[in-house]
C-alpha cells in the first residue's frame, strides 16, 4: 500500500471515529441553553435526522451515529491491516491482476456508500410531490444538480448527433433545468435527458469497474468534457443564476484534478460513487413522471409528455416514462453486473481452483 492510499485510509479511519464519538455526545447530551455548544448540537441534532435510515428510523440519534460511523472505521481498519499484512505478497503478485482486485474491492465499497448516501431521508417538510427533491438529503444536493447537468448535457448532445444545433441550456437552483435545441431529430433528443444521464452513470461504473486503469485518465476527459460544454453552451437561468456554469465548471475542474493528482484508487472511488448517485436521480425522476405524468417546470412540458404529444397520442406520458425507467434499471444493474458482480464471480472462482 502506497503512502497515499495509507493516509487516505487513515484519515477515513480517524473521521469516522471522531463522527462516532462526536456525533453521539452532540445528540444525546445536554448543553446550556444559548450557549455556542448547544446551538452547535442542535444543528448536528437537525443534520441527523437526515440520516434515519430503514431500521434505523426509529433509533435513537446516537444510535444512528455509531450505525452509521462503525462500518466506515471497520472497512478503513480492514484495509489498512490488509495492506500492511499483504505488502509482501502484493509485491510479488501479478500487477495487472491486483489493480484489478483493489479496484473491485472498492467498487464494492463505493456502491455501499452509495446505497447509504441515497438512502438518506430527506430534510423534514419537503415537498413529496416535487419532482427534484423527493427523498433526497441536502448532502446529495450537488449531485443533483449535477445530474440536471447531464440530462441537460443529454438533450443538447443528441441534438448536435442528429444534426441539430444547441442554443443553451441552464440549471436552476431547485434542481430544474431546460436545453434549447434547433433542429435534429427529437425523437432522439426527448429521452436523450433522462436515458442520457441513466447512461451516463452506467457506463463510467462499468467502465471504472472493469478497466480501472483508465480511471485517472477518464476522470481528467470527463473533466475537460464538462467544462466544454460549460463555456460553449451553459447559460443563466431565467432568474440570472449562474448555477450551470457553476456546476460545470466546479464539477469540471474538481475531476481534471481527481485524475491529475489522486492515485488511482481514490478516482475508483469517487467515479463509481457519482456514477451509481447519478443513475439513481435519473431513476428516480422517471419514477416520479409513471406517477405524475402532467408534471412540469413552469410551463414547459416534462420530456415523457412532449414526447407522448408529439409522436405516442394513444400512449400517455406515464406509460413513456415507465418504458424509459424500466430501460434505465436495465442499463444500471448491466452496469453493476459485468462491471462488478460477475467479475467478483470470477476471482473467487479463480480463488477457489487455486486452493484445489
Amino acid at each position: 500500500m502506497n503512502g497515499r492510499l495509507r493516509l487516505f485510509w487513515g484519515l477515513l479511519l480517524v473521521l469516522s471515529i471522531v463522527w462516532i464519538i462526536a456525533g453521539t455526545i452532540l445528540a444525546a447530551a445536554d448543553f446550556d441553553a444559548g450557549s455556542p455548544v448547544e446551538a452547535f448540537a442542535a444543528e448536528a441534532r437537525a443534520f441527523s435526522s437526515s440520516l434515519e435510515v430503514g431500521a434505523l428510523a426509529a433509533a435513537p440519534l446516537p444510535i444512528v451515529f455509531i450505525a452509521s460511523g462503525l462500518p466506515v472505521a471497520l472497512i478503513a481498519l480492514f484495509f489498512l491491516r490488509r495492506g500492511n499484512r499483504k505488502a509482501t505478497a502484493a509485491a510479488a503478485l501479478d500487477p495487472e491482476i491486483a489493480i484489478r482486485r483493489q479496484a473491485l474491492l472498492v467498487s464494492v465499497l463505493a456502491l455501499v456508500f452509495a446505497l447509504f448516501l441515497w438512502n438518506m431521508r430527506a430534510a423534514p417538510g419537503q415537498a413529496e410531490t416535487d419532482i427534484l427533491t423527493a427523498t433526497l438529503s441536502p448532502l446529495l444536493w450537488p449531485v443533483r444538480l449535477f445530474v440536471t447537468f447531464v440530462h441537460e448535457a443529454g438533450h443538447s448532445l443528441a441534438a448536435l448527433i442528429t444534426g441539430g444545433q444547441v442554443l443553451e441550456f441552464t440549471v436552476s437552483p431547485d434542481g430544474s433545468g431546460y436545453a434549447r435545441t434547433a433542429g435534429g431529430y427529437t425523437a432522439l433528443i426527448l429521452p436523450a435527458g433522462y436515458l442520457g444521464a441513466a447512461l451516463f452513470g452506467s457506463a463510467l461504473f462499468f467502465l471504472t469497474s472493469r478497466y480501472p486503469k483508465w480511471t485517472r485518465g477518464l476522470s481528467v476527459f470527463l473533466g475537460l468534457a464538462v467544462i466544454i460544454l460549460t463555456v460553449f453552451f451553459a447559460a443563466p437561468d431565467p432568474s440570472g443564476n449562474l448555477t450551470a456554469n457553476v456546476i460545470g465548471i466546479g464539477f469540471g475542474v474538481a475531476m481534471v484534478a481527481l485524475g491529475w493528482l489522486a492515485p488511482r484508487i481514490i478516482n475508483v472511488f469517487v467515479l463509481n460513487t457519482l456514477a451509481i448517485l447519478t443513475s439513481l436521480n435519473a431513476v428516480m425522476d422517471l419514477s416520479f413522471l409513471v406517477r405524475f405524468g402532467d408534471a412540469g417546470v413552469g410551463d414547459i412540458r416534462n420530456d415523457a409528455a412532449a414526447f407522448a404529444a408529439e409522436y405516442t397520442p394513444l400512449l400517455p406520458a406515464s406509460v413513456i416514462a415507465f418504458i424509459w425507467s424500466a430501460v434505465a434499471v436495465i442499463m444500471l444493474g448491466a452496469a453493476v453486473y459485468f462491471g462488478l458482480v460477475k467479475q467478483v464471480g470470477g476471482e473467487i472462482s479463480d480463488a477457489v481452483k487455486g486452493k484445489n
